[in-house]
C-alpha cells in the first residue's frame, strides 16, 4: 500500500451521518487551492476522477473497460499508485467493469456504494476484485458524508435507504446520486439516475440545487425530467456518452431540454475528457 496516503475513518458523529477524513503528504507544491473534476472520456460509460484542493482523489465509476485507466494516467502522475476512494452509482456494466482494472493498478482505500445484489458476470468479478482489495466498505445511503478537506464535501442523497445485500433486476432504480461541493459551488452528481428517482427526490424535498450537473443516464430520455430540472437550475452540464452509441444517447429531447433551459453542455463523444477547475467560488470548464 502507497505509504504517502494515511486514509482514516473520522468517525460517526450522528446517527445517518458519516465522515470520511482522508489525508494527504503528496508535496505541497502539487496543492494549488483548486478543485479539479475529470470527466474522463470512457466511451459509452461513466467514470470522473475528483482531487480536492488538498490532493484527495475520488473515482466516481470506472467505464465499461480497461480505458479509464489510459484516462487515470493523463490526470494522475505515474508515481501515484493511489486512490482515496471509488464510488459506484450501480452496478451496471458500463459503469463498474472498467473498476477491475482500477483495483489492479491502484490501492484503493475506501469503497461506497449501495450494496446491492446484482446478477451480471461483471458485477461478480467486481466483488471478487473488491473482496481482494480489502479496501474498506461504505454502505451508500443518504445523509453520509464524505469529508474530501476544507470546505468540501461529497454527500449522498440517494438512496434514502439501504438496499445492502437486497437483490435486483433493476439497478437504476438503487442508483447512488451524491452532491460534490466545495466551498459555493455545487455539482450533482446523478450516476445513471432516471425520472422515477427524480420524482423521489423531488417528493422528499431533498436539496438538488447545483450548479453543474452530470446528466443522468446519459442523455437518455428516460431522465432530466423538466421538474428535476425546475429544482437543480444547473448553468452547466455534462453528459458522458460515448460515440455513434447504440442506444442513440444523448437523446435530442434532453439536448434541447438543456437547450431551452439555456444550460451550456459539454459531452465526452464530441469533447472528449473535460476538466472542471473551481476555487470555491467561481468555476470553468475546458476540454482536455
Amino acid at each position: 500500500m502507497d505509504t504517502n496516503k494515511d486514509k482514516i475513518i473520522a468517525g460517526i458523529i450522528a446517527l445517518v451521518l458519516i465522515v470520511l477524513a482522508f489525508s494527504s503528504s503528496q508535496a505541497a507544491g502539487q496543492k494549488d487551492g483548486l478543485l479539479k473534476i475529470y470527466f474522463l472520456n470512457v466511451g459509452q460509460g461513466d467514470a470522473i476522477f475528483i482531487e480536492a484542493p488538498n490532493g484527495n482523489q475520488v473515482l466516481v465509476d470506472g467505464g465499461p473497460d480497461s480505458a479509464v485507466i489510459a484516462e487515470l494516467a493523463r490526470v494522475i502522475p505515474f508515481y501515484d499508485r493511489s486512490i482515496d476512494a471509488i464510488v459506484v452509482s450501480h452496478p451496471h456494466s458500463d459503469h463498474i467493469a472498467g473498476l477491475v482494472d482500477v483495483l489492479n493498478h491502484y490501492d484503493v482505500g475506501y469503497v461506497i456504494q449501495a450494496g446491492e445484489q446484482y446478477d451480471s458476470l461483471e458485477f461478480r468479478s467486481w466483488q471478487e476484485a473488491v473482496a481482494q482489495e480489502h479496501a474498506t466498505e461504505i454502505d451508500a445511503v443518504a445523509g453520509k458524508q464524505i469529508n474530501l478537506g476544507p470546505e468540501m464535501t461529497l454527500t449522498i442523497i440517494y438512496p434514502l435507504k439501504s438496499v445492502l445485500g437486497t437483490a435486483t433486476d433493476k439497478p437504476h432504480n438503487d442508483n447512488v446520486v451524491a452532491m460534490l461541493q466545495y466551498r459555493h459551488v455545487k455539482v450533482l452528481l446523478a450516476g445513471d439516475m432516471e425520472a422515477a428517482v427524480e420524482r423521489t427526490l423531488l417528493n422528499n424535498n431533498i436539496d438538488i440545487d447545483a450548479d453543474v450537473l452530470k446528466v443522468g443516464h446519459h442523455g437518455s430520455k428516460t431522465s432530466t425530467a423538466l421538474p428535476f430540472l425546475d429544482a437543480v437550475t444547473p448553468q452547466t452540464a455534462v453528459i458522458q456518452v460515448g460515440v455513434k452509441n447504440r442506444y442513440k444517447h444523448p437523446a435530442e429531447l434532453i439536448l434541447s431540454r438543456l437547450e431551452n433551459y439555456q444550460v451550456k453542455y459539454y459531452r465526452t463523444d464530441v469533447d472528449g475528457m473535460i476538466r472542471l477547475t473551481s476555487d470555491g467560488t467561481s468555476y470553468y470548464l475546458n476540454k482536455q
